[in-house]
């Protein structure tokens, strides 16, 4: 993340997240004992952070003077890897008509952390002076309904502070007359607020949301696109177990419960929604998607209660209701999430361990406790690879040794040793792992451009090169560009081990 920060913004905001690293919740007097920063520049780094959302702030009223303290958000930092990722992804969601236009307006999002209608207007005439306003509406509205993006929020958060109470016979003149009519516009903003985040109000109409509404400024929503992502991953699982049409299902309903399950209380609790079989035929109407499935209500309703009776993955749940929808269906995230990472484990296990050690970590994933006979037995693997093999996932931390003494003198003649996967501690390791290559990767990324820049020299051009020095020039580039490649596939495979509500 650190690293992310310093090729994004800079050695000064590097200094600035890593002293929140090492202690959050700091008071700006804090920071600026830990950084060493004058009080312009360190200022200047955090509203540019916090502009950014990789700073929350939170007031502190506990106490007399009211301070803000600091947070770095690790997550938001590690996102910005998949910054162009959501551009392209943009383009192939939208329409032929406004696939050019979303790209733009999401740059422009994604460039200025929080931007209003003006800055998205200014970026965009920038690349293309053709965009007229309608256009850019409708492909902001777009994003918006789509939830790719999101209302801004304050980041600011109060902490507990003492209320102060009032006697109903006291009379409101001067300063207290000016903080009721205070309270009254923080009221007003707190409930337009809440009417913008999904939360219902009360006496309040319905907000329309509109990239135009004045006053508002807009974020990127990182959960629609790892919804998505997480939506592909998923049909590409189905696909290979169950074949393209229970894939098209599986996408079908995913993409119908998608709006309530990027719902903000459906987040934060996360709460995955059912969908009934006339939601999804709802949901499929006016898609310009081809799915490999009948869209009619017997043939949905028959494939999903396959599923449901599914006795070796049983990946949906068919929830019995009363109610004018009738029977919902509910897919199992953590299942299938789980499915996922179990594949790519197994994957990371037999390029370190090779087959023979893929089939044992298998093996002991689906029967825990197995004792090395048994092992040796049901892995079809000869006793002296199976040791060997097991020895080395032992050292590696991927499998585990249980000791279960039959005597009270613990006598290894008199002992059971089983072995067995400890499988949320394997998925740390293995995350932990990804974490520090694509740190690495990132540095290298960064030492291959530094080669390239003094290649060329300072306020020279790439057309000056002999066509000796030009080999040279593109051969870096080319490398560059694997190492760009190697990021954003080893994030894809992040994305897909790491909980989205960790």
């Amino acid at each position: 993340a650190l690293q992310v920060v310093k090729d994004h913004f800079g050695a000064a905001s590097e200094c600035v997240c890593a002293a929140l690293i090492r202690r959050s919740q700091r008071t700006l007097k804090e920071l600026q004992a830990d950084t060493e920063l004058t009080s312009a520049a360190l200022k200047n780094n955090l509203l540019v952070l916090i502009q950014h959302n990789l700073v929350s702030v939170t007031i502190d009223g506990s106490l007399s003077a009211r301070e803000c303290r600091y947070h770095f958000e690790v997550e938001e930092a590690s996102l910005r890897l998949r910054y162009p990722k959501f551009c392209t992804y943009i383009k192939s969601q939208a329409n032929s008509e406004h696939a050019r236009v979303a790209s733009q307006v999401m740059e422009a999002i994604l460039e200025h952390g929080r931007a209003n209608m003006a800055q998205i207007v200014e970026h965009c005439k920038y690349g293309d002076e053709d965009i007229s306003q309608d256009k850019l509406i409708k492909a902001g509205n777009f994003l918006i309904q789509e939830k790719y993006i999101v209302r801004a929020q304050a980041n600011m958060e109060k902490s507990d502070s003492p209320a102060i109470l009032f006697s109903p016979t006291q009379k409101k003149t001067g300063k207290r007359k000016a903080a009721s009519a205070g309270e009254e516009r923080e009221s007003k903003l707190v409930k337009l607020d809440s009417g913008a985040a999904g939360i219902p109000v009360k006496d309040e109409g319905a907000l329309k949301e509109s990239i135009s509404n004045e006053g508002s400024t807009w974020r990127v929503n990182t959960s629609g696109f790892l919804w998505d992502f997480r939506t592909a991953a998923i049909a590409q699982l189905i696909e290979d177990r169950f074949g393209p049409q229970t894939a098209s299902l599986m996408k079908l309903l995913l993409r119908t419960i998608r709006s309530r399950a990027l719902q903000p209380a459906n987040l934060a609790n996360g709460l995955i929604p059912a969908a009934s079989v006339d939601a999804m035929l709802a949901a499929s109407e006016g898609k310009n998607e081809d799915l490999n499935v009948v869209r009619t209500w017997e043939v949905l309703s028959e494939q999903l209660s396959a599923l449901c009776q599914d006795p070796a993955f049983k990946c949906v749940t068919k929830l019995m209701g009363g109610g004018s929808e009738g029977s919902t269906f509910k897919p199992d995230m953590s299942l299938l999430m789980m499915e996922l990472r179990q594949l790519i484990l197994e994957s990371i296990v037999e390029k370190k361990f090779t087959a023979r050690g893929r089939r044992i970590f298998r093996l002991l994933l689906e029967r825990k406790y197995l004792e090395s006979k048994t092992v040796w037995d049901l892995s079809m693997v000869p006793k002296k690879d199976a040791n060997d093999i097991l020895c080395k996932m032992l050292k590696a931390q991927y499998v585990r040794l249980q000791e279960v003494p039959r005597t009270i003198d613990h006598n290894t003649q008199r002992t059971f040793f089983l072995w067995y996967v400890d499988l949320p501690k394997v998925c740390s390791i293995v995350e932990d792992e990804m974490y520090r290559t694509i740190n690495y990767l990132l540095l290298k990324r960064e030492e291959k451009k530094r080669e390239c820049e003094n290649f060329i020299g300072v306020g020279g051009e790439v057309s000056d090169l002999t066509d000796k020095q030009m080999k040279k020039y593109q051969a870096l580039v080319q490398q560059m560009e694997r190492v760009n490649t190697a990021i954003l596939r080893l994030d894809e495979t992040i994305m897909v081990m790491v909980d989205a509500n960790k």
